[in-house]
């Protein structure tokens, strides 16, 4: 039990024992102790000592309801921190602790990345297979991510389909190799799962260094940026496969009409 605890029933102990010597010291030098020690000490004594009993209990439920309260508190800062679906930090905390990271970089003249990271296909997986199947999807990404990184490095959901990742310490290179190593888990998870649908991801990165003028939006915006141009870039070269794909198809039916014709 704290310090703070026992004062009060300290307090009432040595205000018993003050009182206890104060009145027998009286009684002495008036020679009356054989007739009035006990009618004066015995009622203070028993007062005394249940206002200890009493103060010790009271401490043991102030004790308990405190600790209640801490439970409580931490329960709290959790829910409002944290994502329940993939365990990792919300938008807000992500943002918090992106900020302050940065500010750590700057005094201690590191580099830091950030990588935006977006799930592909999302809406498509949760019209087709139903929002379970979606969110089951976010969570083994989210797991991927996470076995991807180092300890010290942050995780935060920042909408539904998007992760934010902020790497202290580590430049452009480093990031990349943790994006790599992401692709790689995502295309050993797509190809020895047994599930309806597969994973996909696009993501940008960027890079802040000591000594440059970059803020934290500016990185956001800069990663924001690369994320969107892999994105578009997917889809010119799936169009294009699809549309070299239908030409070859139209070629062939020219060739077979034409000799037919002939």
């Amino acid at each position: 039990m704290k310090l703070k605890m026992w004062k009060p029933l300290v307090m009432n102990v040595i205000l018993m024992i003050i009182f206890t010597s104060i009145m027998v010291t009286v009684n002495l030098k008036m020679n009356i102790m054989e007739i009035d020690l006990n009618y004066f000490i015995l009622p203070i004594f028993s007062a005394v000592l249940f206002g200890c009993i009493i103060t010790y209990l009271s401490m043991r439920r102030t004790r308990h309801l405190e600790e209640r309260i801490k439970e409580k508190t931490k329960e709290l800062e959790h829910y409002a921190s944290m994502d329940d679906m993939t365990n990792t930090y919300n938008r807000r905390m992500g943002l918090k602790m992106l900020r302050n990271y940065f500010s750590l970089s700057k005094r201690d003249k590191n580099s830091l990345s950030v990588c935006l990271i977006d799930l592909n296909g999302l809406k498509s997986v949760n019209d087709t297979f139903g929002h379970t199947k979606g969110e089951e999807l976010i969570r083994d990404i989210s797991e991927m991510l996470r076995s991807s990184i180092r300890e010290s490095d942050i995780i935060s959901r920042m909408g539904r389909d998007e992760f934010l990742t902020v790497l202290p310490e580590c430049d452009i290179a480093g990031a990349r190799k943790v994006m790599r190593r992401l692709r790689e888990k995502i295309r050993v998870y797509n190809e020895g799962s047994q599930k309806s649908c597969s994973a996909s991801i696009n993501f940008g990165i960027s890079e802040s260094s000591y000594c440059d003028k970059k803020t934290v939006e500016y990185l956001l915006s800069e990663a924001d940026n690369k994320m969107h141009v892999m994105n578009r870039r997917k889809r010119d070269l799936s169009y294009e496969k699809r549309y070299s794909s239908e030409g070859c198809k139209d070629n062939v039916l020219i060739f077979k009409l034409w000799v037919i014709v002939l």
